[in-house]
């Protein structure tokens, strides 16, 4: 694990792990502990440089974990003494249902050990998703964080932003979403069968499964086309796979041979490297309105090239 990791490369903790008879430190709840410490002491550091900023920002977004409980992310952006802008996750926090109640009650409650009583002015943004429960403007976090907070203007998270955009315009083109529905395929079909990502890495000899897999599809597919269509063949010709896998392997292979699919395919290759230039840039931490004009503009004429 990460602490054999560590000792490879520490000959301290090495000799320390082979030599000690009481105390090794590597049991689960010792680990625990040591985390629970070095967590106490970087939040202690975050809250006190957020003390000593003039004003402070926050984003939240809820969210559901493994297993399936409900939690609010928190995540505070201010400028530390040297002017510069600092932006730390400081927390999860437990929720009991995602209404707008549930979440503002428990973000105020936080909230209120954060920033002193009396300095309420200091809280000058809050960033959430477009979800209605968050932006709402008569009930929703923002209006209810705001009432208490007056400062605290809502900004939608421009990240958040591009990602509506672009599946609003792929949702009103129907051509468009039935290609990315199309290539959704090729993940589902190879999460579904561990032969079947075991079959496909030795045919192209490259991990190209775990491509597929993790969201690289467009470009994924493009450059490896040619092997999908020898991998989908390979299933059709071979008695090796059940009749569910042939049918869904000669599904593939007729997408892969349409025009209109490598049509698409070749123009989002061209387009998505850019959408994700976009999205990286709309996620640094030292941007201003200015620097989003200018890296949208920058996108829009790439495109208009395109």
């Amino acid at each position: 694990g990460l602490v054999d990791l560590v000792a490879s490369l520490n000959n301290v903790l090495e000799d320390h792990l082979k030599t000690a008879t009481v105390f090794k430190g590597t049991s689960k709840t010792v680990q625990n502990e040591l985390l629970d410490c070095m967590l106490s002491v970087i939040k202690t550091h975050i809250l006190g440089e957020v003390n000593n900023a003039d004003y402070l920002a926050i984003q939240a977004d809820e969210t559901t974990d493994i297993s399936t409980r409900c939690q609010l992310v928190l995540v505070l952006r201010y400028l530390d003494s040297q002017n510069s802008i600092q932006e730390h996750f400081l927390e999860f926090i437990p929720l009991q249902n995602a209404t707008a109640d549930t979440i503002s009650t428990a973000l105020l409650e936080r909230l209120s050990k954060i920033i002193p009583a009396g300095k309420e002015g200091k809280l000058i943004a809050q960033a959430y998703d477009g979800a209605a429960v968050m932006r709402g403007a008569t009930g929703g976090v923002q209006c209810k964080v705001n009432d208490v907070y007056t400062s605290a203007h809502y900004i939608h998270c421009y990240a958040h932003q591009l990602n509506l955009i672009m599946q609003q315009a792929t949702s009103h083109i129907r051509r468009i979403r039935t290609f990315f529905s199309d290539l959704g395929g090729f993940a589902a079909f190879f999460s579904r069968s561990f032969k079947r990502t075991a079959v496909l890495d030795q045919v192209t000899s490259s991990n190209l499964s775990n491509q597929v897999e993790l969201g690289r599809a467009v470009n994924t597919v493009y450059e490896h086309k040619d092997d999908l269509l020898r991998f989908f063949q390979m299933i059709r010709d071979s008695d090796d796979f059940d009749p569910i896998t042939e049918r869904e392997a000669g599904g593939f292979v007729r997408m892969l041979e349409e025009e209109d699919f490598g049509f698409l395919l070749a123009l989002c290759h061209k387009i998505m490297p850019h959408v994700d230039m976009l999205f990286n840039q709309l996620q640094k931490r030292n941007i201003d309105s200015v620097y989003i004009t200018g890296v949208i503009q920058s996108f829009t004429n790439s495109m208009q090239k395109i």
